[in-house]
């Protein structure tokens, strides 16, 4: 019996010993560079992979506004004390003050996308009451989203709301949120009513900001000949001049990188050169010109091809090709695009499929390529087709450049014939060494500059 004990006693201590081990064996994990790839991975477990998509990418970073506004009426009694002077703070031009923004607002505006009622239509008037009279914040993501993409990028679930939007508006109502949008397809504007996000939450969002003196063009006759959307600043912008460059001048090694980043076998690739650069790997290829526009061809068919479409979530395959799109252009413009930023421009429907198209941005003001676009993808059966990327690096330079008062700005507009169109910082770029941002027209509910 005594042995009997001893020996459990034994056992016991052994036992204690290896959680001893694996606790400090954690403990020492959790303080290596190992546990961030690691959290990743849990993250995105069971997630399907592209060839060339990048591992435990954050969805939510392809929701990020480009502008936003937030407005909170003095003394409302929408969860503002009696008493308070009203805030009007206007993120315009400035990426990381967005961001930090967006953060606070985007699980409300998830919540709201996912359970809003039916959309009914509502009046300029409502509109513009909503962007200034009530407790909320403005979006502006410069581009066109579809309304599933939306949501698919906040949370990964479905929606009943098809609309594709530019601007959007979270405002407090009683015990709800209210959205408020503006449909690029029919130009009108609309409302949906939701009693499940919690309003206290987006007042609480939204508190502590200070005032910054934006305005909208509608707001100020000196600005009634601009699109009454055009938001704008009492400062005048200071906007960095960034360096640019081909990121793709190191002839075939550049190309070899490129298509092993897109996810191209090196040893299924065979490379040879015409007036550009081609990769090829069976019935797949990529053709670089020296201007670095890479174009990638799939000439097989029935499917096959490198670039299947993958399932994201549950947001349906429009969200799917999107994001799969999203994805590989990260992963070749990325590592090459240096300072730039990309946002999605536009979803064209086609007969067998959607044009996608991305854009570049430079602190949060939209860069205008030669080409059009930082990338055009053709989505057709579920699989990627065909794609173009203009690959271009930009670098702060560490100076600024001077720009126009607004005003003078506006006037010059009209001056060139372009009244009803929005007034907004532009990057224009046609591959010079330097690119200084400018003034330009926007033509309304068009997306054309």
């Amino acid at each position: 019996m005594r042995e009997d004990k001893k020996r459990r006693a034994v056992e016991l201590g052994k036992d204690a010993l290896i959680v001893l081990l694996a606790i400090t064996a954690l403990l020492l994990l959790a303080q290596t560079p190992l546990v961030g790839p690691l959290r990743e991975l849990f993250q995105e477990e069971g997630a399907q992979t592209v060839s060339g998509q990048i591992q435990g990418v954050n969805r939510a970073e392809g929701a990020v506004p480009l502008a936003m506004v937030a407005n909170l009426p003095g003394g409302s009694g929408q969860g503002i004390p009696e008493g308070t002077e009203g805030v009007r703070c206007g993120i315009l031009y400035d990426q990381a003050a967005c961001q930090e923004l967006f953060q606070r607002v985007a699980g409300t505006l998830a919540e709201v996308l996912s359970s809003a009622s039916a959309p009914e239509a509502v009046s300029r008037a409502q509109w513009e009451h909503a962007l200034t009279d009530s407790l909320g914040v403005y979006m502006d993501f410069q581009g066109e989203i579809p309304m599933p993409v939306l949501v698919g990028w906040l949370s990964g679930g479905e929606t009943s709301l098809n609309a594709t939007v530019r601007r959007l508006v979270l405002t407090i109502w009683e015990d709800g949120v209210d959205l408020y949008y503006r449909s690029e397809e029919d130009g009108l504007y609309y409302r949906c009513r939701d009693q499940v996000a919690d309003s206290f939450s987006l007042a609480e969002a939204l508190a502590g900001l200070t005032d910054n003196g934006a305005f909208y063009a509608f707001e100020s006759e000196l600005y009634e000949a601009l699109d009454p959307d055009t938001l704008l600043l009492a400062a005048v912008p200071a906007p960095a001049v960034y360096t640019a460059s081909n990121p793709m001048n190191a002839g075939q090694g550049a190309l070899q990188d490129l298509v092993q980043d897109l996810g191209f076998s090196l040893n299924s690739t065979s490379f040879y050169s015409t007036d550009e650069q081609v990769a090829r790997s069976g019935d797949d290829s990529v053709r670089l010109s020296a201007q670095g526009v890479a174009q990638y061809q799939y000439d097989g068919k029935g499917g096959g091809g490198l670039f299947p479409v993958l399932r994201q979530g549950e947001a349906g395959e429009l969200f799917d090709s999107v994001e799969t799109c999203r994805q590989l252009a990260l992963s070749a413009l990325g590592p090459r695009c240096g300072e730039a930023r990309l946002y999605l421009t536009g979803v064209l429907d086609r007969p067998e499929g959607w044009e996608i198209e991305f854009g570049y941005s430079l602190n949060q003001i939209p860069v205008l390529l030669d080409g059009g676009c930082a990338a055009r993808f053709l989505v057709e059966n579920g699989e990627i087709v065909q794609f173009s990327l203009y690959l271009r690096s930009y670098t702060n330079s560490g100076t600024t450049t001077p720009v126009l008062p607004p005003r003078q700005g506006a006037a010059a507009l009209l001056a060139r014939g372009l009244a009803g169109e929005e007034l907004l910082l532009t990057y224009a770029e046609a591959g010079e060494n330097t690119v200084s941002a400018v003034w330009a027209a926007r033509e309304a509910g068009t997306g054309e500059d």
